[in-house]
């Protein structure tokens, strides 16, 4: 099978944002206890955190950190999980559907010293559940005041002299939800948002804040919250989940996250020009990731395997399409429930998702390029336009009538997305050949960029499509090596159902 690609320095789409692919953490489950924080673990450091999770999420080289939730956010009360592990109160958590014990002894000065491990920002959802504005603005003064305060000086208090400097600030997690403890509607909701904005701002003004959005969900509920809290937010967030059994219909599920970004775009352009005003409103992925198979009564403990890994990368190719406004994504989540990382008492297994994330959150350039792809095509499910939670949440407990499922046609079999590095000088192609037996052989034009002749290569693959990786052993990895290529014009092999990345140094413009 034959394609075409063609990457000319001049198409650019837009700069990426160095934070824009980050993950979540949750008190759900398994992701932080035992998953993260262990302090029984013989593979604990003296914090309690795990080791072989830090090493391993280190590599990420993560952007920001998402927590304390998802739903757990719409309960939880900071002030719990602070001061001596002794003292702190250990309660039932009602944030979800299963009644859960917490005992707290994650809390703030935790999760900041986490990220501080593994090279990452905070980025904090606050409680807007039950919640009040009062307690979400002592939080931003414990993290991020210098004052001669009380909460600053309770900071001080618990060991941490210096502020935290916690940019990143989510006004509560899914609130239009029933699941949600304190759902509101988009107009009460917009209330609060101007609340606890005004408030957590006022102490500290260089603090970012994003507001919960909902997509195509609903259409009116983001235009509701734009057209409120506009002064108010500078960013909105949706959360996304995709994921089938079919091999070829996955994909079609990547659609459903354009179809999103573009809606809430264009929402954002719309309120731009309707308010005269030239500030910019990010757009926040703060919850996507494969879920299809385990509900929450499993532990959400989905095992991926390689075509959840193939889907994965085209997500991610998608998301740099949207640079310019997209500035952080978290995958849900990283350790235990939906993980990029499964952990027992002794043993850590990187899942199939791992190496995707890997090449696009620490090797992709700074600067997206749009790259036109030949390419033979395929036909698949078009899920798009079915109503959210019946599909977009993923699971096979959502009852859906795939003969009602239209087709979408003319997708490419090979997914490809291009970026250049500025400071180091190189391009990275990633590629995702879709098709699940066939091998595509390209040619490759590059235009307005001149190479030394190495490129450093890696590859995704398995033994099949349903491979996974377990604690007897990973099937699924990254192979690298080097090739050498004389022109501009040259061929490459891309193998069936796997991802690769091409990373082709350049020469020095100056010499």
């Amino acid at each position: 099978m034959d394609a075409t690609i063609i990457i000319d320095g001049k198409k650019v789409i837009g700069k990426k944002n160095p934070l824009l692919f980050g993950s979540f953490i949750e008190h759900v489950h398994q992701c932080v206890y035992p998953g993260i924080f262990d302090p029984e673990s013989l593979l604990s450091d003296i914090d309690g955190t795990r080791k072989d999770v830090i090493e391993e999420t280190k590599k990420l080289k993560l952007g920001t950190i998402r927590w304390p939730g998802g739903n757990f956010s719409s309960w939880y009360h900071w002030i719990d999980g602070i001061g001596p592990a002794n003292k702190r109160k250990r309660k039932l958590s009602y944030a979800d559907d299963i009644t859960r014990e917490e005992s707290n002894l994650f809390g703030t000065d935790e999760y900041i010293n986490f990220c501080k491990k593994i090279g990452s920002q905070p980025y904090i959802t606050v409680n807007a559940g039950n919640g009040t504005a009062d307690e979400a603005a002592n939080w931003v003064e414990y993290c991020n005041s210098e004052a001669n305060t009380f909460y600053a000086n309770l900071r001080r208090e618990n060991g941490n002299r210096n502020a935290f400097g916690v940019k990143y600030w989510e006004i509560g997690n899914e609130i239009y939800g029933d699941w949600q403890v304190g759902t509101k509607t988009a107009v009460q909701y917009s209330e609060i948002v101007k609340e606890f904005s005004k408030a957590m701002k006022r102490v500290d003004p260089e603090i970012k804040v994003i507001a919960v959005g909902m997509g195509r969900h609903d259409p009116d509920w983001d235009r509701i919250i734009l057209e409120s809290c506009w002064d108010y937010i500078d960013g909105i967030s949706v959360h996304i989940y995709i994921g089938r059994h079919g091999y070829l219909d996955s994909f079609g599920q990547v659609f459903t996250i354009a179809d999103h970004l573009k809606k809430m775009e264009y929402d954002i352009i719309a309120m731009s020009e309707k308010k005269k005003s030239n500030k910019k409103i990010s757009l926040a992925l703060s919850e996507w990731g494969v879920w299809y198979r385990k509900g929450h009564k499993d532990d959400l403990d989905e095992i991926y395997n390689l075509k959840d890994a193939l889907v994965f990368a085209s997500s991610m190719n998608l998301m740099l399409q949207f640079c310019r406004n997209l500035d952080f994504s978290h995958q849900s989540m990283l350790v235990n429930c939906l993980g990029l990382l499964r952990t027992k008492k002794d043993k850590l297994v990187r899942q199939t998702i791992y190496f995707p994330f890997l090449l696009f959150a620490a090797e992709t350039g700074n600067i997206v390029l749009s790259p036109c792809v030949f390419s033979e095509t395929f036909s698949c499910k078009d899920y798009r336009y079915f109503p959210w939670p019946t599909f977009d949440v993923g699971q096979d407990n959502f009852q859906l009538d795939e003969k009602s499922v239209p087709e979408i046609h003319n997708v490419p079999y090979l997914d490809v997305s291009t970026t250049y590095d500025s400071e180091k000088n190189y391009l990275c192609i990633i590629t995702v050949n879709r098709h699940p037996e066939k091998n595509i052989t390209a040619k490759i034009q590059l235009r307005e960029f001149e190479h030394n002749g190495i490129v450093s290569v890696a590859i995704i693959n398995g033994p099949a499509i349903d491979a996974t990786n377990d604690f007897d052993g990973e099937r699924i990895g990254i192979e690298r090596f080097q090739e050498k290529i004389k022109n501009n014009d040259f061929q490459w092999d891309f193998p069936a159902h796997s991802i690769t990345m091409l990373k082709i140094q350049l020469k020095d413009k100056n010499g």
